[in-house]
């Protein structure tokens, strides 16, 4: 039994002794595909719109008697690809500039859009049923 207890005492000391230490974790493999840029703007407005813009919105040809007011002032502040137009009644619309330079405005009682180029913004406005030709020039 004596002659048994050492052969298994002797096995499990050669058995440590041959072992070689384990091999080193395998290193992570670089991902297959490159990280996605962050998105850019989503309306990334054409550069230098930014600033003060005024002008008039004027009555369309052909409109109605009921179109009485023939010439509406207008401003509008650009500021990072989104403008506020507001009218000589405190109406204010609100946009976001489009790539190509194109922006719309809504809201319950008044519609606008138009198109930059340059330092000039012309397009169209909707009151009560009444159509205005809008153009503005940055200052």
């Amino acid at each position: 039994m004596r002659l048994l207890r050492t052969s298994l005492f002797a096995l499990a000391a050669l058995m440590m002794a041959c072992a070689s230490e384990p091999p080193p974790p395998a290193p992570v493999p670089a991902p297959l595909i490159a990280p996605t840029p962050a998105p850019s703007a989503i309306n990334a407005a054409p550069p230098g719109l930014d600033g003060r813009w005024s002008g008039r919105a004027q009555l369309a040809a052909g409109q109605g008697r009921e179109c009485r007011t023939r010439s509406l002032p207008a401003a509008m502040t650009v500021n990072g690809g989104r403008a506020a137009l507001t009218f000589r009644r405190g109406d204010t619309l609100e946009g976001t500039i489009t790539t190509d330079g194109m922006v719309r405005f809504a809201d319950g009682t008044m519609a606008a859009n138009g198109t930059f180029q340059g330092r000039r913004m012309s397009g169209e406005a909707s009151r009560q049923g009444c159509n205005y030709n809008l153009s503005l020039t940055k200052r």
